[in-house]
């Protein structure tokens, strides 16, 4: 019962924190591939590129550090940071749908969760 009156409380609230406090770095090293892309293109250009060349860019990112390479030679930054954003672009695509419900999940298992200790 208190589980279901604090997800009420919340309204089934999405907590940004959890990404934002959670890995800053990460989200700092996409944001200077996004101010890269902004500089060679123009700021938000890949809204109008096809979702497919953003599977094949992610891709060709992962082939590259499968090989080793860390840095993208062109740019200088993270091929790690440059298929996240490439898988971004895809996801926010994808989100944008009609109809897509992509906030809903089913509960999580606890199963794995240690039971609570008792006080002695």
């Amino acid at each position: 019962m208190k589980d279901e009156q604090e997800f009420k409380a919340k309204g089934g609230k999405s907590n940004p924190l959890l990404l934002e406090m959670g890995v800053p770095r990460a989200l700092a090293a996409v944001n200077r591939v996004l101010d890269y892309g902004a500089e060679k293109y123009a700021a938000h250009s890949w809204q109008r590129v096809d979702v497919e060349r953003y599977n094949f860019a992610a891709r060709r990112h992962r082939i590259a550090r499968d090989l080793g390479e860390a840095r993208d030679l062109e740019s200088g930054l993270l091929y790690l940071a440059h298929e996240a954003a490439n898988i971004l672009f895809q996801l926010e695509m994808m989100c944008r749908i009609q109809g897509m419900d992509w906030q809903i999940y089913n509960p999580p298992p606890q199963s794995h969760k240690s039971p609570p200790r008792r006080k002695r």
